[in-house]
């Protein structure tokens, strides 16, 4: 695990707010702003297929397309994004992304034609990039040392949180309002939850951080006797994290199930459809997932610090996705079915959000951990581009997502596979400290 520097200097009840951290705040600030921008981009996007099929008489591979082409903008720009993050801070980007995103949202509500609809998508995801997972994960792991599992994963949590709050309003907005004012509404509430984040959001934690302020007779000590309160934050550099075997196995992991759930994040909600659920009925088991996602990374969240080698636990939670998809596809659509199925989902998936940001940290340090993340994100992201299209033309095609769900049973039994081999793999930062002298 990257270990700061613990040279600290106590300054009264800097990095407070009364007599809480205040890394707590800037948590509590992120995690409302990526309820609101997760919960109207990707945990919402379902609700607009058939709309938007309906209105302009799109197959689902083309508006599927829309889902690609966000998430290939969000993969392609974030090393970009990541070295700004570790630069100037994620504070200043939300500043232009929040009002980059409302104008967005703004311009679909007035589309006409199929291309303004990934142009458009383009520009929101861009934003979105600046404004939520990347910097809120950089945030997390700035500001915690000892409960850094618990604040990965509730960033985790809030992009399910996102889906279960919003979801049901995005719902609501396109049957009372039409599709076109929902886009409109969605970029205003975004633009409102990232006016709360960015008055509680700071960019650094004080000196020494969470440990300061938990060991206080600590910090007492060292500025007793004379030592700078500067923290340094070890780790390795891009171009070294890209030589080692750890970073393509996690990277390749990460794309084989990033490939499942991305997919079926965009899915979801018309298979349910398809299989005869009603409207109303597809978004509250969208919901209902979502929210028992909530509920066990809020769970998990604390026990997962305990883990020295998360991968095994990715290895688990891939195999669990893989046979929540071969549950849909053996037995359908049926309620008994679908109900083994969410299980099995949330035990899998759920906490696979807070667990990349801990294998990245703990791998190859945090001086360098959001462009380490970006760049990872980057080829991930292949995956995640096509797997909405692949899904959305094997409906077009047959008219049922059974093969689409055989795919993504094997695609989660694959990262299973490779994480087990990324387990066994020296950490590099580790491999970097000295070797305990031994006496003959």
């Amino acid at each position: 695990m990257a270990v700061e520097a613990t040279r600290v200097e106590r300054r009264g009840k800097r990095g407070r707010l009364g007599r809480l951290y205040y890394g707590w705040w800037v948590l509590f600030g992120m995690v409302v702003a990526m309820v609101v921008a997760e919960g109207v981009t990707f945990g919402s996007f379902g609700a607009y297929v058939l709309p938007l099929e309906e209105h302009f008489g799109w197959s689902r591979a083309q508006v599927s397309l829309g889902f690609s082409v966000t998430v290939g903008v969000v993969g392609a720009s974030a090393p970009l994004i990541g070295r700004l993050i570790d630069v100037v801070g994620p504070r200043r980007l939300m500043l232009i992304g929040a009002p980059m995103c409302c104008v967005a949202f703004v311009l679909l509500a007035f589309m006409r034609e199929l291309w303004q609809w990934y142009v458009y998508m383009g520009i929101s995801a861009i934003s979105l990039g600046c404004i939520a997972y990347i910097p809120a994960q950089a945030l997390a792991v700035r500001w915690f040392d000892h409960h850094r599992a618990v604040a990965t994963s509730l960033i985790g949590a809030s992009v399910w949180m996102g889906q279960l709050i919003m979801l049901p309003l995005v719902q609501l907005l396109i049957s009372r309002l039409g599709w076109e004012d929902a886009f409109i509404y969605s970029g205003i509430m975004i633009v409102g939850a990232y006016a709360v984040a960015f008055l509680l959001v700071r960019d650094q934690p004080p000196p020494g951080g969470e440990r300061a302020y938990a060991h206080p007779e600590e910090a007492e000590a060292d500025a007793a006797l004379g030592r700078p309160p500067e923290v340094t934050l070890s780790g390795l550099t891009v171009r070294e994290a890209l030589r080692t075997r750890l970073f393509w196995l996690l990277v390749f992991g990460l794309m084989a199930i990033f490939f499942v759930v991305f997919g079926w994040l965009s899915q979801a909600h018309p298979y349910y459809q398809s299989v005869g659920y009603s409207d109303s009925r597809a978004a509250l088991i969208v919901s209902i997932t979502a929210g028992a996602a909530v509920i066990w990374l809020l769970a998990a969240g604390s026990q997962l610090e305990r883990i020295r080698r998360p991968e095994g636990i990715a290895a688990v939670g891939s195999l669990f996705v893989a046979g929540s998809m071969l549950t849909l596809y053996v037995v359908g659509g049926s309620d008994g079915g679908t109900a083994l199925h969410v299980v099995l989902y949330v035990l899998g998936f759920a906490t696979v959000p807070p667990l990349e940001a801990l294998m990245i940290s703990r791998a190859f340090g945090l001086s360098n951990f959001a462009t380490i993340l970006g760049t990872g994100f980057m080829f991930e992201t292949i995956a995640i581009f096509f797997s909405p299209l692949v899904a959305g033309s094997i409906f077009d095609n047959t008219g049922s997502y059974d093969d689409a769900l055989l795919l993504y049973a094997i695609c989660a039994a694959a990262s299973a596979v490779i994480f087990v081999a990324a387990s066994r793999v020296r950490q590099p930062l580790q491999a970097r400290l000295p070797l305990p002298v031994t006496r003959s």
